[in-house]
């Protein structure tokens, strides 16, 4: 039985490319910087976030050869808090498969000609089938935002499970088109644009907003994806690197209130994790906030205080998306100082779309 944490418990691909603007704070503003394997924003000297467009061999992690994640690519990690600090973590030994922020399924299921499926886990190996970079598409910086926009696909057996030894950094905007058939049959096309705002003010706390569309458009074939039973885990996560105890260093708030235990298969607008490393550091923390058009909204979450906010879509049934035919999923991700109630998450929540 699920128990909610009272109001009193509550309150106790070019080396060093750069794409910059200036601003009035003192800061420096956004710049974006590349290499052979991320894409990095900072806010004058201080990391936001890299997205991991390379596909990584996570061997300096520690993660064994027999491992099936141990390359794993197309994430954001780390994702750094308002002070700096980054809140996630990338392949931790109790689920290698989890890195940063990240979408992937455990249910991935290819309709072939004659009636028949080839069925895969993109959730939890990398062997058989894989997301692989394959253009920059966009990689700007306005006034008070910075944007990216990457195109990936999701590659099926015959490719390399090796990291990018062919990648071709030098080209203009990145783009590797023309190693898809080594990777192997693509099946879906894959689009992730994020858009990074300024660090401003909002109910007393400084917070960043990072948007994310995720587009997905099947290839030739029809594609069915599907959550775990009984969890609803696949699509939209992030894995927080907390410490410390449930309801003391950490708490899990949702439209029901904060909560001291597990949710799985829980319909939800918005999720958050707000955590500290240590009973003398301040709270900080991040929301996923789902966009009213996101699809089945609101979609069924898992989630777990070990770490993952889930959002699980289309959830334990399979859904068939018909080849040719996109699907987007937008949400925002709501970075955040102090140890907000879920009365403030719901007020900054719905003035937010």
């Amino acid at each position: 039985m699920k128990r909610i944490i009272n109001a009193t418990m509550f309150a106790a691909v070019a080396l060093a490319t750069v794409i910059a603007a200036a601003d009035d704070s003192g800061r420096g503003g956004f710049s974006w910087r590349t290499d052979d394997r991320s894409f990095s924003l900072f806010d004058g000297s201080q990391l936001v976030l890299k997205f991991n467009y390379a596909f990584l061999d996570h061997a300096n992690l520690g993660v064994p050869e027999s491992e099936s994640r141990r390359f794993a690519g197309d994430y954001v990690y780390p994702l750094n808090g308002i002070s700096g600090e980054n809140l996630v973590d990338d392949a931790p030994k109790d689920h290698y498969h989890h890195h940063g922020m990240f979408w992937t399924w455990p249910g991935v299921f290819v309709h072939q000609e004659d009636g028949s499926v080839r069925s895969y886990d993109l959730w939890t190996s990398n062997t058989k089938i894989r997301q692989r970079f394959l253009n920059l598409d966009s990689m700007e910086v306005r006034d008070d935002s910075a944007v990216l926009v990457v195109r990936n696909g999701w590659f099926i057996e015959g490719g390399a499970t090796e990291p990018d030894e062919k990648l071709d950094s030098t080209k203009t905007g990145l783009a590797i088109a023309s190693n898809e058939k080594y990777y192997g049959e693509k099946i879906v096309d894959e689009t992730i644009a994020l858009t990074i705002h300024s660090v401003k003010e909002v109910e007393g706390v400084k917070t960043r907003s990072v948007d994310v569309e995720l587009t997905l458009t099947p290839c030739s074939k029809d594609v069915s994806l599907q959550g775990a039973e009984k969890k609803s885990y696949g699509g939209l996560t992030i894995r927080f690197k907390p410490q410390g105890k449930n309801g003391v260093d950490k708490f899990i708030s949702t439209d029901e209130g904060v909560a001291a235990d597990d949710m799985p298969e829980k319909r939800l607008r918005w999720a958050d994790y707000a955590l500290r490393r240590g009973s003398d550091k301040p709270f900080e923390g991040a929301s996923i906030f789902l966009s009213p058009d996101f699809p089945d909204f609101p979609p069924t979450w898992l989630t777990r205080y070990y770490g993952p906010l889930c959002v699980g879509f289309p959830g334990v049934e399979a859904r068939r998306f018909k080849a040719g035919e996109p699907v987007s999923m937008k949400a925002r991700v709501f970075i955040h100082e102090g140890l907000l109630s879920p009365e403030t998450l719901t007020k900054i929540y719905e003035s937010s779309f």
